[in-house]
């Protein structure tokens, strides 16, 4: 949807930075538990959790590039200031001509 847009507006862009975050701290995880075990077993012991860290990690990368790289001076449209609105009323009067 983003590529079809050519824009990311609307997108949260916070979420994807947590999920990065909690992937990386899962690789920081295994590697501590594996230097204090002195085995690399965390690694390729639970290929369930190794292989979905780094999915994860490739999509947020991929949705990372689209917010900063690929479309940022699409992502900020400024919002008419309060000055520039219409004083027009919503609703009018049927009463009124």
């Amino acid at each position: 949807m983003n590529f079809k847009r050519k824009s990311t507006i609307g997108f949260s862009i916070g979420n994807i930075l947590l999920d990065l975050l909690g992937g990386v701290a899962n690789y920081g995880q295994m590697a501590v538990q594996s230097i204090d075990q002195d085995l690399w077993v965390n690694f390729y012991g639970n290929i369930g959790k190794t292989s979905l860290s780094l999915l994860s990690i490739f999509f947020d990368i991929l949705f990372i590039l689209q917010h900063y790289v690929i479309y940022p001076a699409l992502k900020t449209v400024k919002s008419p200031s309060p000055d520039m609105e219409s004083q027009e009323p919503l609703v009018t009067s049927s009463e009124d001509p």
